[in-house]
């Protein structure tokens, strides 16, 4: 299974995403960037899944608002 890593660094909000096929290296990486001042969490396929379902669900009822 992938797990995906995004993070923000605190001060630019610059959007980031790795990729790990491990999830040892996946915490490893979440771990180093909060010392380092990054707002960090670890996505698994699952996760992912439901972002996708959650945003397609929003795209589409604001496709169907604006075209009232």
């Amino acid at each position: 299974m992938s797990y995906w890593v995004v993070h923000r660094e605190q001060v630019s909000l610059e959007l980031q995403i790795n990729e790990f096929e491990d999830k040892d290296k996946a915490n490893d990486k979440r771990d180093y960037l909060r010392q380092h001042y990054h707002d960090s969490v670890i996505l698994d396929q699952n996760d992912i899944n439901e972002l996708y379902l959650l945003a397609r669900r929003s795209s589409t009822k604001k496709q169907k608002d604006n075209n009232k």
